[in-house]
């Protein structure tokens, strides 16, 4: 079996991540036969660059548990994730489950969470317009700009935001969830909140929104609603 570098094993690995490149594609992208990105694809250590990918695109187990969930309600299993990825279908569950006890070690404490592998596109700027709150954990709210400037145009106050909770630094989660149909560029952070009750906080705030008949019930997801800033820290001023 040939021997290949881990830059290589990482550069093969992260182009069927994200690109989702074909073995051809490969082939002729990272300089090699394929039968050499069938060989590498085959090794321990690309099977240990995946499950890094795995767990550090997903800010918990509970996220990670979504992620391999949606793979199965779309597909019936993890199948196709494998073939996207060029692995053994007999080695993905054992993979899963790595993932798995990783995430538990971290959420433990025993380990630490490991730095987001970068999608490798222009990210969004990090900064947020207002930050409120000095705990460690986020509740946070972003908009595509253009949507934001549309609505002012026609004399509106509301748009469509996108209203989440996460562990990390918010751009970092909102850099996973952003995609080609919505730049990662084009998208501000218009308030941070720092907090360690993540979760009860951005369950209030889309159920009062909800109440409100704010909700965009068609948008992909479910924490897309017509807001702004201002609202979601008038809600957020009111009840904490």
């Amino acid at each position: 079996m040939a021997r290949f570098t881990i830059s290589k094993i990482n550069e093969v690995a992260e182009r069927s991540w994200w690109r989702k490149t074909s073995r051809k594609g490969l082939a002729k992208k990272c300089h090699l036969t394929e039968d050499q990105v069938d060989e590498l694809r085959a090794t321990r250590e690309y099977q240990q660059k995946v499950e890094d990918l795995m767990l550090s695109q997903r800010s918990s187990l509970e996220e990670f548990e979504k992620w391999v969930k949606s793979h199965q309600k779309q597909y019936g299993n993890m199948n196709h994730f494998g073939k996207q990825m060029g692995l053994d279908p007999k080695v993905v569950p054992m993979m899963v489950e790595n993932v798995r006890r990783r995430h538990a070690a971290i959420a433990a404490g025993k380990n630490k969470a490991p730095k987001m592998i970068q999608h490798p596109r222009k990210n969004m700027n990090p900064n947020s317009e207002r930050t409120i709150g000095s705990c460690r954990n986020s509740v946070y709210l972003y908009y595509n700009q253009q949507k934001r400037k549309n609505a002012e145009s026609k004399g509106e106050n509301i748009w469509e935001c996108n209203i989440g909770r996460t562990i990390r630094e918010p751009h970092t989660r909102i850099n996973e969830q952003a995609g080609t149909a919505l730049p990662a560029e084009n998208l501000k952070i218009g308030l941070h909140i720092k907090t360690d009750r993540e979760e009860k906080i951005e369950r209030i705030i889309h159920d009062i929104l909800k109440v409100r008949g704010k909700h965009i019930a068609d948008a992909p997801g479910r924490e897309w609603f017509l807001t702004s800033p201002s609202e979601v820290e008038e809600i957020y001023n009111s009840l904490f």
